[in-house]
């Protein structure tokens, strides 16, 4: 698995919770380093057991750690790039919703090396979206929930995110945008200021 992945989720903890949390992992791992390094690769088996491990910890559910650390990747701001790359694929929520299908190709045009999951969209009417996330680790979802949950947000809509109904492939999520503008959108512009 890519380092930017285990990186970013070392900075969640690290700056959610407390640094001494995470080095407190890393001994029980015994990994033999303390942090990761953003443009090696690890093994993949290793998030899982960081994730449950961290999870433990902190006195949660992993896939509860897991949308947390996707509401992360949006809200705090020291990963705007993330939001900025998210915020790219529409104008409102509803074009972002569509556009989610083009974020694994979006993202390998950064990061060609990057495992994203593959997601499929269904506009199921009336405002509702069933959200199919395909990838080899299992929290990936948990952590698009996340993802999904702060994007709203961001964007000022109200909607509802549930997980799929009985019949839907594993994996899948069921949107309901209940509001576009419900609150205030934070705004995004193609080009980032830059103060001086």
């Amino acid at each position: 698995m890519h380092g930017l992945i285990y990186r970013s989720f070392e900075n969640f903890i690290r700056n959610s919770y407390d640094p001494a949390i995470w080095s407190g992992l890393m001994t029980v791992l015994d990994t033999g380093f303390d942090g990761f390094e953003p443009m090696f690769h690890y093994d993949d088996g290793l998030i899982g057991r960081i994730v449950d491990l961290a999870a433990d910890r902190l006195g949660q559910r992993p896939e509860d750690l897991l949308e947390d650390f996707g509401t992360y990747l949006v809200a705090d701001p020291s990963a705007e790039r993330v939001r900025r790359l998210l915020r790219f694929g529409g104008v409102d929520y509803e074009d972002f919703i569509l556009s989610l299908e083009e974020l694994h190709g979006r993202t390998r045009l950064a990061v060609p090396d990057l495992d994203l999951p593959e997601i499929e969209v269904e506009d199921t009417g009336d405002g509702g979206y069933r959200v199919i996330c395909r990838h080899s680790h299992e929290g990936a979802v948990h952590i698009l929930r996340g993802l999904l949950r702060a994007l709203a947000d961001d964007y000022g809509a109200l909607v509802l995110i549930e997980p799929g109904q009985p019949g839907d492939p594993p994996a899948t999520l069921r949107l309901q945008l209940l509001e576009r503008a419900f609150g205030q959108d934070r705004g995004f512009a193609l080009a980032q200021r830059v103060s001086g």
